[in-house]
C-alpha cells in the first residue's frame, strides 16, 4: 500500500509542479512573425531564429511563421539566419508580460553564395525537436526517445532505452513491459515490418540484440489504428534504424569499463574455443557427427557396446577453470559516403561494432515445502555463483537511393551475432530427500545467436502530390544454437565439511532432463513479409490538415523448426557390485566422465529425449485496411478498419506419443478511432479508441518440455491455447510550450478476453510454468511527462544549457481467471508483469560552444508479479528497483570527444518474494526466493569523427 501512495504522492507532486510551470510561463512574453524573400515575398521554410547570445529561438514553418514563447521581458536582439541568404538582425525587441511582438522580416539573397551552394535536403528524425513534432502530429497516443536523447546516457541498447519513455519497464534487462502488459503482449517494428519473437521460450523480442548506437527514434504507439498491425495490447515497438546521412564521414570509437563485484577478480569459466570471442562456437560444443540417432540409442538395451561407444565420443569438458576478469571493451566503426550514379544519388552507411563484458554475481536461492507457518519449511537453500560472459557483433549496412525528389528507395540492413558463456556454482543444501547432505551443483550454459533483418522499402510521390505510394519488403532470420548444455549436482555428508573429502557425482536411475545431463538445441525462424500502402491527399496537398484516406495491405510468412537432444550419464547396470562406479563419480570433475569409465562397470550414457522435444510451426497473417483522416474545424478525426486472417499451424508430439496438429485459423474485423481536439497551435486533446489482438507464439503451443536449472523448474507449452482480444480506450491532453518541450497527461483504460499468462504449478518436487488462459482482465491507468528547457528562465549560460525531462505511471490490473478460480487458484489479482507505478527522470546539461555535456538519469518500478502462483505454491513477486546513470562528456578540438559512463550507482538488489499469505501485498515478512546485486559499471570511451570538409 504504501509504495502505492508513493507513487500516487509523486503524480501529485509532479502535476503541481506542471501548473505552477505553466502559471509562470504566462507572465513571459512571445515573439512571433514571418519571414519571406524581400523581391518574391514568398514565405522561406526552415530559417533559424533566435535570441541573440541564447539558444532560444524557433525555426520557420511552411509559411515562413515562428513562434518564440515563454520570454522574460525585456529587449533583445533577434538574429534570423538561411543557406544562401544573407543574416538579418532586428535591434531593440521589446518583450513585454503576456503580449506579442510580431516581427516581419525580409532576407535578401547571398548572390556570391548562390554561386557555390547546392543545397540536399533529408527529414532530420534524430534529435528531441523532430520526435517531439512528430509525436504532435501523429493522429495516435505515441510517447517515444531520439537519438539525441540516448547519446546523453549511457545506455548501451534499446532495452536500457526503452527504460526512459513513459509507461515503459524492462524485465530481464531485455524484455519490454508497455503499461504493465507483459512482452508478449508488444508488436515490435523495425523499419516498418514486424520483428521476429527471439526467444525460444517465450513470445518476446529481446530488445538488448539491438545497440543504442543503430537508431535513430524509438516510438511506442500506444493505441491503434488501422494502419498498424492489430497484434497488440501494450504497444507497437517502432525502432527506426539509421538512414545514410548527406554529410560524409569516418568515426571510430574505443570503449573500456569495469565492473564491481567482477573486473580483475577471480572469474570461473567451462572449456572454451577461440571462435568465442566471435560470438558462435566453431562446432567445439557439438554433438559429434557420427553420434547414433535417437531411435538407435533408444533401440539398445544399457549394456549395449552402441551406447558406450557412444558416450566415448562425448568431450570430456567438465573442468571448471579459473581467471582473472578483463575489463569490459568495445570497438566501433561507422562510415557515410555518398555518389552518384547518373542523376541519381546514392547514399550509403556501414557500421560495424563489437563489445565483450564480463559480470559475476552471488544469489541467494530458496524454495519452501510449506507456507503455514511463521516459520516455513525449506525445501533448499542455495547460494549461487553467476559467471557470464558475453560478446556482441552488430553490423548495419544501409542504403538510400534518391532517384529524384519524388521516388526513393531504401535498403536497409542489420546484423546481430551474439554469444553468451555462462557458468553456475551453486552450494548449499536441499532438505527433505538429501537432508544432512552438502550440494555443489553446477551448470555449464552457452548460446549463440544470428539474427538478420532486413527492408527494401520504397517511397513515391505521383501526379501533383496528392499521392503517396509506399511499399515494403522484409526478411527476418534467425538462428539459435544452445550446444552441450550441462548440468549436474555432487553431495557429500555433511560430518565430512572442513575435509578434502571428495564430493560425489549423482547419478539418475533413468534419463531425465535435470541430472548429470547434456542438452543440445537448434531452432531456426524465418520471415518474409510484404506490405503496400497508398495514400490520396485532397485539397491543399502542403496542408498537414488535408483530408486523407489511406489503404494499403499487409502479407507475412512465418516458419520455424526446433530440435532438441539430451543424454544423462547412467550406471549401467544398477544391480551389480556399484562400488566402483561410485567411486569414479568421485573423481575429480575434470576425470569423472573421461572415455575411460565409460564402461560396463563405470558409466554409459541414456537418450532421454522424448518425441515432444521436436516441433515445426508455420504463420501466415493476411491483412488488409482502409482509413480517413479527416479536419472538422478544431477536430482532427482519423477512423479505419483493419481486417487480419491468419492462421497458425504446429506440428509437434503430445505427451501421450501421438502427432499434434495445432490449426488456429482466426478472423479478426479491428476497428479503430482517434480524434484530437486542437485547443491551440500548441496544445491538443486525443481520444483514441482501437480493438486488438493477441495471438499465442509457437514456443507457447508446443508441449516441450524444457528444464530451467537457474530457477529449478521446468516450462511447457500449452497447445490448448485461445487468441486473446483486447478493446483500448486512451484519452490524453498535451502541451508544446517551445521546440523540443512538452507536458502530456493521459489516462488509459483496456479489457482484455482470454489473456495469456504463465502459471506456476507443482508436479512432484519440481514446480513448472505452463501457459493458461484467464476469463478475462482490465488494466488501467494514469500518465504524464513534463519535458521542459529552464532557456526561457533566463539568458545565462547554464540555464539556457539545462534541460530536464521526469515522465511517470500509476497503473492498476485485475485478472478473473473465472472457471479455473476455487481450490488452489484464487480468482482475482493483478497481471502478471503489471507495476503499479514507474517513475523516470532525467536532468540534461549541454554547453555546444565548449563541447561539455553532463547528464543523469533516475529509474524506479513498483512491485510486479515474476510468475503466477497457487495455494501450494505461491505466486513470485519481483521488487521494485532503483537504478541511476551518469554520463559526462566533452568534446576535444574538433574531432575527438570523450565520455565518462556510470550505470547502476545505487547497484539495488534484484530480489524475488514469494507471497506466501496469499494477500497479494508483499511485506518484509514474505519468503526470500532470490536476492543478487550486479554491480555498478563505469566505462570511459573515446571516439574520433573525421567528417569531409
Amino acid at each position: 500500500m504504501s509504495a502505492h501512495l508513493c507513487g500516487m504522492k509523486f503524480l501529485f507532486t509532479l502535476s503541481l509542479f506542471s501548473l505552477l510551470s505553466l502559471t509562470a510561463w504566462a507572465q513571459n512574453g512571445t515573439i512571433d512573425g514571418q519571414v519571406v524573400d524581400v523581391k518574391t515575398n514568398e514565405a522561406i521554410i526552415g530559417a533559424n531564429v533566435v535570441i541573440e547570445g541564447t539558444t532560444v529561438g524557433a525555426a520557420t514553418d511552411i509559411e515562413g511563421k515562428f513562434t518564440i514563447a515563454n520570454v522574460k521581458p525585456g529587449t533583445y536582439n533577434v538574429v534570423i539566419t538561411y543557406i544562401a541568404y544573407k543574416s538579418q538582425t532586428v535591434t531593440d525587441v521589446v518583450v513585454e508580460s503576456g503580449k506579442k511582438t510580431t516581427l516581419k522580416v525580409t532576407l535578401v539573397e547571398d548572390i556570391a553564395e548562390l554561386a557555390e551552394v547546392v543545397v540536399t535536403a533529408q527529414k532530420e528524425i534524430s534529435n528531441d525537436v523532430s520526435l517531439l513534432n512528430t509525436i504532435k502530429e501523429n493522429k495516435l497516443v505515441v510517447s517515444g526517445i531520439s537519438a539525441q536523447q540516448m547519446t546523453k546516457l549511457p545506455d548501451r541498447d534499446a532495452a536500457q532505452v526503452m527504460m526512459r519513455v513513459p509507461g515503459i519497464t524492462v524485465q530481464d534487462g531485455r524484455f519490454v513491459l508497455v503499461r504493465g502488459m507483459p512482452e508478449r503482449y508488444n508488436q515490435v517494428l523495425i523499419n516498418g515490418i514486424i520483428g521476429p519473437s527471439t526467444e525460444i521460450d517465450k513470445r518476446s523480442f529481446s530488445f538488448d540484440l539491438i545497440p543504442a548506437g543503430s537508431l535513430d527514434q524509438m516510438l511506442v504507439y500506444k493505441s491503434g489504428t488501422a494502419e498498424m498491425p492489430g497484434d497488440f495490447a501494450g504497444g507497437v515497438i517502432q525502432m527506426v534504424t539509421k538512414s545514410p546521412a548527406y554529410e560524409e564521414f569516418i568515426s571510430v570509437g574505443l570503449s573500456a569499463g569495469v565492473r564491481t563485484n567482477t573486473t580483475f577478480q577471480d572469474f570461473k569459466f567451462n572449456a572454451s574455443n577461440g571462435t568465442d570471442n566471435f560470438g558462435f562456437d566453431n562446432g567445439f560444443r557439438d554433438m559429434p557427427g557420427n553420434f547414433p540417432t535417437t531411435a538407435a540409442l533408444q533401440a539398445t538395451n544399457r549394456s549395449s557396446q552402441l551406447r558406450l561407444d557412444a558416450g566415448k565420443t562425448l568431450a570430456n569438458n567438465f573442468a571448471l577453470n579459473n581467471k582473472k576478469a578483463g575489463p569490459d571493451m568495445g570497438f566501433n566503426f561507422a562510415t557515410s559516403q555518398n555518389g552518384k550514379i547518373g542523376n541519381v544519388g546514392l547514399s550509403n552507411l556501414t557500421s560495424v561494432a563489437y563489445s565483450r563484458s564480463f559480470t559475476h554475481y552471488n544469489s541467494e536461492f530458496l524454495r519452501y515445502q510449506d507456507f503455514t507457518t511463521t516459520d516455513p519449511t525449506k525445501r533448499f537453500d542455495y547460494s549461487d555463483n553467476v559467471y557470464s560472459n558475453d560478446v556482441r557483433i552488430n553490423v548495419m549496412h544501409n542504403w538510400l537511393i534518391n532517384i529524384n525528389d519524388r521516388n526513393k528507395i531504401e535498403f536497409k540492413n542489420l546484423f546481430v551475432q551474439l554469444g553468451e558463456d555462462k557458468t553456475t556454482t551453486r552450494v548449499g543444501t536441499e532438505f527433505g530427500q538429501r537432508n544432512g547432505q552438502d550440494m555443489q551443483n553446477y551448470a555449464y550454459y552457452h548460446l549463440n545467436r544470428s539474427i538478420y533483418t532486413g527492408q527494401l522499402d520504397g517511397k513515391h510521390t505521383l501526379g501533383d502530390g496528392s499521392y503517396k505510394l509506399n511499399w515494403v519488403v522484409g526478411m527476418n532470420y534467425i538462428n539459435r544454437n544452445e550446444p552441450d548444455y550441462r548440468r549436474f549436482r555432487t553431495f557429500r555428508d555433511k560430518s565430512l565439511a572442513g575435509t578434502e573429502a571428495p564430493f560425489e557425482v549423482l547419478l539418475p536411475p533413468s534419463g531425465n532432463p535435470f541430472e548429470a545431463g547434456r542438452f543440445w538445441s537448434k531452432l531456426q525462424d524465418k520471415g518474409f513479409s510484404h506490405g503496400l500502402n497508398l495514400e490520396r491527399k485532397f485539397g491543399d496537398v502542403s496542408s498537414k490538415r488535408a483530408p486523407v484516406v489511406k489503404a494499403g495491405y499487409f502479407l507475412e510468412r512465418k516458419t520455424r523448426t526446433f530440435d532438441a537432444r539430451y543424454v544423462n550419464y547412467i550406471i549401467p547396470n544398477l544391480g551389480q557390485d556399484l562400488e566402483q562406479a561410485y567411486a569414479l563419480a568421485r573423481l575429480p570433475l575434470d576425470q569423472v566422465f573421461a572415455s575411460q569409465n565409460i564402461k560396463p562397470e563405470g558409466f554409459t550414457i541414456e537418450e532421454a529425449t522424448k518425441p515432444q522435444d521436436h516441433y515445426s510451426g508455420e504463420n501466415t497473417l493476411s491483412a488488409g485496411y482502409v482509413s480517413t483522416q479527416l479536419p472538422l474545424g478544431k477536430f482532427d478525426v482519423n477512423i479505419g478498419m483493419r481486417a487480419e486472417y491468419n492462421v497458425q499451424n504446429l506440428d509437434a508430439i503430445g505427451s501421450d506419443g501421438t502427432p499434434l496438429r495445432v490449426n488456429n485459423p482466426v478472423f479478426a474485423p479491428l476497428p479503430s478511432f482517434n480524434v484530437a481536439y486542437n485547443t491551440s497551435d500548441r496544445s491538443l486533446i486525443r481520444l483514441a479508441y482501437s480493438r486488438t489482438i493477441n495471438r499465442p507464439e509457437f514456443r507457447e503451443l508446443a508441449p516441450f518440455l524444457f528444464y530451467q536449472f537457474e530457477f529449478e523448474s521446468a516450462l511447457i507449452g500449452n497447445p490448448r491455447l485461445k487468441t486473446a482480444f483486447i478493446h483500448n480506450v486512451d484519452l490524453r491532453w498535451e502541451m508544446y510550450p517551445n521546440p523540443g518541450e512538452t507536458i502530456s497527461i493521459g489516462t488509459f483504460y483496456k479489457q482484455l478476453k482470454d489473456p495469456i499468462e504463465l502459471y506456476l504449478q507443482v508436479t512432484s518436487d519440481v514446480p513448472q510454468l505452463v501457459y493458461n488462459n484467464s476469463a478475462s482482465a482490465y488494466d488501467y491507468g494514469l500518465e504524464v511527462e513534463f519535458r521542459k528547457s529552464l532557456a526561457s528562465l533566463g539568458v545565462s549560460r547554464f540555464l539556457r544549457n539545462t534541460s530536464f525531462n521526469v515522465n511517470a505511471s500509476w497503473i492498476k490490473s485485475q485478472v478473473d481467471i473465472g472457471a479455473n478460480a476455487g481450490g488452489n487458484l484464487a480468482r482475482y489479482r493483478p497481471l502478471q508483469g503489471q507495476s503499479p507505478y514507474i517513475i523516470n527522470a532525467g536532468v540534461y546539461y549541454s554547453d555546444e560552444d565548449n563541447g561539455f555535456s553532463a547528464n543523469a538519469a533516475f529509474n524506479v518500478f513498483g512491485p510486479r508479479i515474476y510468475s503466477v502462483g497457487d495455494i501450494n505454491f505461491p505466486t513470485f513477486w519481483e521488487m521494485p528497483r532503483k537504478a541511476l546513470d551518469l554520463q559526462v562528456s566533452k568534446r576535444i578540438g574538433k574531432t575527438l570527444s570523450l565520455k565518462l559512463n556510470a550505470q547502476n550507482l545505487l547497484n539495488t538488489p534484484f530480489r524475488i518474494l514469494q507471497d506466501s499469505n496469499q494477500d497479494q501485498e508483499i511485506k518484509s515478512s514474505d519468503l526470500l526466493i532470490q536476492k543478487y546485486k550486479v554491480g555498478s559499471q563505469f566505462s570511459l570511451s573515446l571516439n574520433w569523427m573525421f567528417a569531409k570538409e
